[in-house]
């Protein structure tokens, strides 16, 4: 029986929590036989003992070490075998039914996006962008802070590139490739900040500010998939983000970069 999509996850250190990111693939409205997963270790580890609840697992080459995230995803890109590709990192999960609401969309729009729920324990510190919205666009990357990740067509996806922010490159690139707007369905993902998150790391600022400027750089000269005429609405969130990163930094409060974005999109 063929997959009707497949889920492209990059694995390092993750056995604690793979187990909850795969039971929220299982719940996620169809049927698990028809969902492949395709786990890409970059921590030489094999994951041979996950419960796979009637998914298809599919386990990358175990040999690659910290090679990055980018990199990783781009390893299970090359394994995917299903007509539509959905993202999940190993240390997050779907809400119930979060195919079955977004495969649809993807197959009639090219791609499409639930919002995001950043969960700090259970505790719910955003849920991006606001109700009623039914659409994501370039802007909704730079005023909210947060990371979208897509439904989209096989033909559409990677390659991710091995730097800070290349999954918010990504969804830009997909969002231009459909037209600058893709469906927001009416779902989440949720984002579950720990102390291993990234931006929870004392550097993340710095880190990603230069990250910035290189997508920024890339896209100005022509190196990314963004068409010329989103050009300058990617450039755009890209420099909100800035924005936003270096007010974190200037605040200087030992908190996550999204309990910062909470109290400032309440204002």
């Amino acid at each position: 029986m063929t997959s009707l999509v497949s889920v492209v996850i990059p694995a390092f250190q993750a056995g604690g929590s793979l187990p909850a990111a795969l039971a929220s693939i299982a719940a996620s409205g169809l049927p698990s036989e028809r969902i492949e997963v395709v786990i890409a270790p970059d921590d030489g580890q094999g994951y041979d003992d996950l419960p796979d609840l009637g998914l298809r697992l599919i386990r990358c080459a175990t040999h690659h070490m910290a090679t990055g995230a980018g990199p990783a995803r781009n390893r299970a890109i090359a394994r995917a075998t299903a007509p539509v590709i959905a993202f999940l990192d190993a240390d997050d999960t779907w809400e119930p039914g979060y195919l079955a609401a977004l495969l649809p969309l993807a197959r009639s729009h090219g791609a499409a996006f639930g919002r995001t729920r950043i969960l700090l324990g259970k505790e719910a510190l955003l849920h991006v962008p606001g109700g009623g919205q039914t659409a994501l666009g370039f802007a909704d990357l730079g005023r909210t802070g947060a990371s979208f990740h897509p439904v989209a067509r096989c033909g559409l996806v990677g390659p991710f590139r091995n730097r800070p922010a290349q999954d918010v490159l990504h969804a830009m690139e997909i969002l231009s490739l459909v037209g600058g707007r893709a469906p927001l369905g009416a779902t989440s993902y949720n984002l579950h900040l720990n102390a291993q998150s990234a931006t929870a790391q004392a550097a993340f600022a710095c880190r990603v500010e230069q990250a910035y400027r290189e997508h920024m750089r890339a896209i100005e000269t022509g190196r990314t998939r963004i068409a010329p005429q989103h050009g300058r609405a990617a450039r755009h969130a890209f420099e909100a983000k800035s924005r936003l990163n270096r007010a974190y930094a200037q605040a200087g409060k030992a908190e996550f970069f999204y309990q910062f974005m909470k109290t400032r999109l309440a204002v």
